[in-house]
């Protein structure tokens, strides 16, 4: 599969700010990266002659198809590497690096054995042809720069990875849809045929929910995708707008009014810091589960917060119901997807409710509260402190 990602300059300029080199190190880089870059070809023998002695990475060599490419690329890449500082253009080699290893299936593992021989090839010029006086500032610089290439390359490789896997749920989940819907039509018009006392129609009926609950499913998968791909955008927001949107869209679908909800939110605190639109989805899938899982007949929710008593960076929310508790033996299957204690069930909602806390740096859990209900936990990071209303 053709990976074709934008390497992301702005953050790999951030990378090499946090590893870039002090001005001592590069200093003495640069009286000897001549040292290094004349090794440019003794290195592509040693890193092809390391690999052909590995039967699994012998098979990819023995099939490459133009002879001596790789070695010429390992090649350039060494000189590349050592002839001048990390440029822009350096920045997008190395990114596309990443992404070809994906389009061409090189096991991660391999990638960063990779990575340990060039640190030791290098390491072994250093101490037979470098002063033992400059040894170790150079060490440091290179291993700096070794260390620089392994996280973009890995960055490029879970970038390219996510997507490809990404692309085959979207692929998936388009192509189960249109039959769905066509499925769902047509026995909607058999059921018109019906009578409504007819075991034939129990049976449509049964067909319909099963087919619904498949539509559901593929929704809550995008929308699980979607929210895995897309890379994060903090904000402060405020609680009350979260959770009155996610009543909102509840509204269209659920009998939110049927239930007494009582609503507590710290004053003091009423703020948190995360992916606002993530957020809000989380909400509305946590409250989505309250409302089918309250008693019927006395069906009550209660949602409060505060500072969380353990770390004063965090806000606490907790959302109760007062339907039957949750027993315990489920508890660790109920974030894993697929997985449903509901008859019509998508086994996503608590997923997603999971996946947007941990993208928010927070954390999400339920607890039974036995004889009474059961109550789900959220910690969210707290603005930062004196920062308590939003800008």
């Amino acid at each position: 599969m053709k990976c074709d990602i934008p390497a992301p300059l702005e953050r790999l300029a951030w990378f090499k700010d946090k590893l870039s080199l002090r001005p001592e190190e590069e200093e003495k880089l640069d009286e000897f990266r001549t040292i290094l870059v004349e090794k440019k070809e003794t290195f592509a023998n040693y890193f092809y002659q390391y690999f052909y002695e590995i039967s699994e990475t012998r098979l990819f060599l023995e099939h490459e198809r133009r002879m001596g490419h790789l070695k010429a690329a390992w090649a350039h890449w060494f000189e590349a590497l050592f002839l001048k500082d990390f440029t822009e253009s350096l920045l997008v080699y190395l990114w596309r690096s990443g992404l070809r290893h994906v389009e061409v299936n090189v096991d991660k593992r391999i990638i960063n054995l990779g990575y340990s021989i060039v640190r030791q090839f290098c390491q072994e010029i250093i101490r037979k042809e470098i002063p033992l006086s400059d040894r170790e500032t150079v060490m440091a610089a290179v291993d700096k720069m070794i260390d620089f290439c392994l996280l973009i390359e890995t960055y490029a490789f879970v970038e390219a990875t996510s997507q490809c896997d990404m692309e085959v749920v979207k692929g998936i989940s388009h192509q189960i849809r249109n039959p769905l819907t066509v499925i769902g039509g047509n026995i909607i018009r058999l059921l018109r045929n019906e009578d409504p006392d007819s075991p034939v129609r129990r049976t449509y009926e049964a067909m319909l929910g099963e087919s619904r609950r498949l539509e559901g499913m593929v929704a809550d998968a995008g929308v699980y995708s979607e929210m895995f791909e897309k890379a994060p955008e903090f904000s402060e927001v405020l609680l009350e707008e979260l959770i009155s949107g996610a009543f909102e869209k509840l509204r269209a679908t659920k009998p939110v009014d049927d239930a007494r909800i009582d609503t507590n939110l710290s004053a003091e605190h009423p703020n948190v810091r995360g992916v606002a639109q993530d957020l809000e989805i989380m909400f509305y899938c946590l409250l989505e589960n309250s409302l089918e899982a309250v008693d019927p007949k006395n069906p009550y929710i209660r949602i409060s917060s505060k500072l969380s008593s353990l770390n004063s960076s965090f806000v606490e929310i907790e959302i109760f119901n007062n339907g039957t508790p949750t027993r315990q033996e489920d508890m660790d299957n109920l974030f894993v997807p697929f997985y449903s204690s509901k008859p019509y069930g998508t086994g996503f909602g608590l997923s997603i409710a999971e996946l947007a806390a941990r993208k928010s740096l927070g954390e999400l859990r339920l607890e039974p509260v036995p004889g009474q209900g059961t109550r789900c936990i959220i910690k969210l990071p707290a603005p930062p402190s004196g920062r308590t209303n939003m800008n």
